[in-house]
């Protein structure tokens, strides 16, 4: 039989794990750049992703999970999946993921075909003022990108900007995240012994995600690159209104 003092710590040095993890979860959230606020969101995906797993591999039934149960697995979740996802997410260089994303092994990125395609596309723009506002527009993808991100440095602060920045970086670390596992997450089910049935499902379960994120970070990709042009189709922007030296750099990548 257990003696109380064996349990206390016990406890205590269950406790100091887990005050450990949370340290983790809040280093790698509380941070001002855009890729650390959108850590919440790649956490969730993940406790979904670990709970219809143990569905999967356990066959049990969601309904089993008590109140209590699921707190705890959700708490448990948070205080773990930092550490593996943070991993995940730094894998891949930006380069990859755009690959990952545009499906594009050359001039991947979003500002590649800025000009070319993507302000042509969006009847917000009126590509004469954009024109006269910036100047000719660049013919090479590699000079379309470095010419667009100028002129995303003076505008980064927009509210639209911001907003479509921070959707395609979720997304597309998501998609990133999802292409890893899908290999992933089958190998481990086959080694625990699973059925092949619940191994096809895993490995169809990432891959549709990945495809979903994929597309939706293009689609977000796209309206980034979009939404710096047309603010530079309305006014010529000549300097970016930047906040003071010590506001945190916004994550480029």
């Amino acid at each position: 039989m257990a003696q109380p003092h064996d349990v206390d710590e016990s406890s205590t040095g269950h406790m100091e794990n887990m005050d450990a993890l949370q340290a983790v979860v809040k280093a790698a959230t509380s941070g001002k750049s855009l890729k650390s606020r959108n850590m919440w969101w790649l956490i969730a995906i993940g406790i979904v992703d670990v709970i219809v797993l143990l569905v999967m591999a356990y066959h049990r039934p969601l309904d089993e999970l008590t109140a209590d149960k699921s707190v705890a697995l959700r708490a448990t979740l948070s205080a773990v999946l930092p550490v593996p996802i943070l991993f995940l997410s730094y894998f891949f260089s930006h380069s990859v993921k755009a690959i990952l994303v545009f499906w594009r092994v050359r001039n991947p990125m979003p500002g590649s075909r800025a000009f070319s395609v993507h302000a042509p596309n969006d009847q917000r723009i009126d590509l004469a003022a954009l024109k006269k506002n910036i100047g000719e527009f660049p013919i090479e993808e590699r000079d379309q990108n470095s010419t667009w991100y100028k002129l995303y440095k003076l505008v980064e602060n927009d509210v639209a900007v911001v907003d479509s920045h921070q959707k395609y970086l979720m997304f597309r670390d998501i998609a990133a995240m999802s292409i890893l596992l899908v290999p992933l997450v089958p190998l481990a089910l086959y080694i625990y012994g699973n059925k092949p049935a619940t191994i096809a499902w895993a490995a169809g379960l990432f891959a549709l995600q990945y495809l979903a994120s994929a597309l939706a970070a293009r689609n977000n990709g796209v309206r980034f690159v979009q939404n710096v042009l047309c603010i530079h189709a309305t006014k010529k922007v000549v300097s970016s209104k930047r906040a003071p030296a010590k506001r945190a750099k916004e994550e480029r990548d």
